[in-house]
């Protein structure tokens, strides 16, 4: 006979043991209850009243993922070798780098129609709050479809192609040509740059510069600045037109630099390289003090600035079951259909959305946010990627394995 005293442990494991087998089996019935995307299709299904429920995640938020998947699909075959920068310029400008490096990010981006990359992007972004606030041009996000964002990586020759971070935009200033973009779920020890004041910006003092110029990723250069212009405008050849404080330096600026920090001796940011004069060795930076002012109403505001894709498209509602009993919620959108299943207590166990180019996205694993911790994707041509989720927006991207 077990003592009195061995009994409440004895309990206690065995409501452990009965929890475990509990959570194992709701697993193995939510895998049970997965339907491929043909059976979703076969079911019968009749157009839902007014009211019903609809679907899980809306498609601004399906659109978010299906972009970020594409973005990092098209990411990888664009991403250029890592080299580290050759550092000649002294001890300063080796500390500089070291300092900040890890805070430039890489921001990839792309545009598609009928599956394919109609245009895609790259530029540089900068931590400006360690919650993971990413500071880079307008005109490095403006019109693009999708946005991800890597880090520098710490060891090896290139970026690691399983930690891409899914970001959203929350500010815009497009006269000033800023963004400023936050990572959905940003890893843990990000550190953001320091911003120094326009006042202590001295004429002809040396500066350095981090960024990715035609690709060569987490490149340094260095300059001195030239003179500090206001209400200076400028334009890009899409026809936008930019006007703002900017400093005039003198250094060397290409494609792929947009959004990097300028910085001092003392690792401050004093302005956001924004473009170059080309053939004239002129290039600018938007100044300090108007980042500041952007960078604090746009956290003091919250905006969720332009959204690419509509929050209210509704899209149409029909509802069905299937013959094991799951009840189906089908939504028709402009360009894709999507498919929410739900067991019998009307808890969801599984959504799918195929595009009406044939790119299909699964979600699985209900999560405690209304939304799903994991998703895949499946492009019409090419290898599946993954996406985890602790709530409606893609976290963390990664390639399918052999990718």
């Amino acid at each position: 006979m077990l003592s009195s005293t061995k009994r409440p442990v004895v309990l206690i494991l065995g409501l452990t043991i009965f929890a475990c087998l509990g959570l194992k089996a709701r697993s193995q019935a939510q895998d049970e209850a997965r339907l491929p995307l043909e059976t979703l299709k076969s079911v019968d299904y009749t157009r839902a009243s007014a009211g019903s429920e609809g679907d899980v995640v809306g498609y601004a938020d399906l659109r978010d993922f299906i972009n970020a998947c594409q973005a990092y699909s098209k990411g990888l075959g664009v991403l250029p070798n890592f080299h580290e920068p050759v550092l000649t310029r002294g001890d300063s400008g080796i500390a500089v780098f070291r300092k900040v490096s890890p805070s430039v990010v890489l921001v990839l981006t792309a545009n598609f129609k009928d599956d394919k990359v109609t245009d895609s992007g790259l530029g540089t972004g900068v931590i400006v709050d360690p919650a993971g606030y990413v500071l880079t041009n307008w005109h490095v996000v403006a019109g693009y479809d999708g946005a991800i964002v890597f880090f520098k990586p710490t060891i090896g020759t290139e970026p690691d192609k399983n930690n891409a971070y899914g970001v959203k935009l929350v500010g815009l200033d497009k006269q000033a040509d800023l963004a400023l973009l936050k990572i959905v779920k940003p890893p843990s020890g990000l550190v953001a740059v320091q911003f120094e004041a326009l006042s202590l910006i001295q004429i002809a003092e040396d500066i350095h510069i981090i960024g990715h110029p035609h690709g060569n990723l987490w490149s340094y250069s260095t300059g001195v600045i030239s003179q500090i212009r206001d209400n200076y405008d400028w334009k890009y050849e899409d026809g936008s037109k930019h006007n703002a404080r900017v400093l005039q330096m003198q250094t060397a600026i290409n494609p792929g630099n947009s959004g990097g920090p300028v910085l001092d001796n003392d690792s401050k940011m004093l302005g956001l390289v924004a473009m170059s004069e080309e053939g004239q060795n002129l290039n600018y930076a938007v100044a300090i003090d108007v980042i500041k002012n952007f960078v604090n109403s746009s956290l003091a505001s919250k905006s969720r600035g332009a959204e690419t894709h509509s929050e209210t498209e509704k899209g149409q509602t029909y509802v069905g079951r299937s013959k094991d009993g799951f009840s189906v919620i089908k939504t028709v959108y402009s360009d894709l259909v999507s498919y929410t299943v739900r067991d019998a207590k009307g808890l969801p166990t599984e959504l799918v959305a195929e595009t009406s180019d044939g790119n299909v996205l699964t979600a699985s694993k209900p999560n405690a946010f209304g939304g799903f911790g994991e998703w895949t994707f499946k492009p019409r041509s090419g290898k599946p990627i993954f996406v985890k989720s602790s709530g409606n927006s893609p976290d963390l991207v990664s390639a399918g394995k052999g990718n």
